[in-house]
């Protein structure tokens, strides 16, 4: 199943769904109707049970090159259906369904992810990316401050101090150097990324997806919660699992030296 309209496609691969970024001529500039439309994408695949990972990648040479400096620069924000404050919220909230829904979000990265697009691929719970990769923060290059939750999980992923750095001298860091400061998964030849995003994606869609979604609350749980609260969590998302089906077919092929048959909601189309 592919939908090819607006600047936002889908194309199914199994239970894999590839959201992709599509304003190639523009790096895959984010405006208005993108950030509307990738926010109900991600909120449609999270809320559906026949998917079970989502690939985020850019049309053409590019992941995103973040807002769309022309857009800003002309002053059209009256011709706006969005306030400035109702993007920048529904953008962060896009980021945050791709680090919270539960399942697996991977991110796939050619050429820039700058700016609002880094986000985003920060957000997701794997990065991979090829060499034509750079990552910037890009922000403080026109006097803004950041976006859809930057600071946020760029504190989470290079720690502070490096985090401090790398906004406030706003960098552009190499496929390597981001991979060194911990904001890649993974750096892959061009030509082999595809099939090593396709096979971690396939990987973790054919696992066992509610498990996977509950591992995801519990990471969340644990930077948000105390000791005693997270426990508690942990608790009911343990016992959520150990009533599933999910989990008796899985322990029913471990002890049968199988491979399991979990139980699928149908893909839709």
């Amino acid at each position: 199943m592919i939908n090819d309209i607006g600047p936002v496609h889908s194309r199914r691969h199994g239970r894999v769904l590839h959201i992709i970024l599509s304003r190639p001529a523009l790096k895959n500039a984010i405006n208005e109707e993108m950030v509307t439309s990738l926010y109900r994408c991600l909120r449609d695949a999270a809320q559906d049970d026949s998917v079970g990972a989502v690939v985020l990648e850019g049309a053409g040479d590019a992941f995103s090159s973040g807002a769309d400096i022309k857009n800003l620069a002309l002053g059209l924000e009256h011709t706006r259906k969005y306030s400035t404050e109702v993007l920048l919220r529904v953008g962060a909230e896009a980021a945050m369904l791709l680090h919270e829904m539960p399942k697996p979000t991977i991110a796939m990265i050619r050429g820039p992810a700058v700016g609002g697009g880094l986000s985003l691929a920060l957000a997701c719970d794997f990065r991979l990316a090829d060499d034509t990769a750079t990552l910037g923060y890009a922000h403080t290059k026109i006097g803004l401050s950041g976006d859809f939750a930057a600071a946020y999980f760029l504190s989470k992923w290079m720690g502070a101090g490096k985090a401090r750095e790398f906004c406030l001298l706003c960098p552009t860091y190499s496929a390597q150097e981001a991979f060194n400061n911990g904001l890649l998964s993974k750096v892959c030849d061009a030509q082999a990324l595809c099939s090593e995003v396709e096979s971690l994606a396939t990987r973790l869609a054919d696992g066992p997806t509610n498990a996977l979604g509950c591992i995801k609350n519990n990471l969340k749980n644990a930077e948000e919660l105390s000791c005693e609260s997270y426990i508690a969590e942990e608790i009911k998302n343990f016992q959520r699992c150990r009533n599933s089906d999910e989990h008796r077919e899985a322990l029913a092929a471990f002890l049968e030296k199988r491979d399991p048959v979990l139980p699928r909601s149908k893909v839709a189309g």
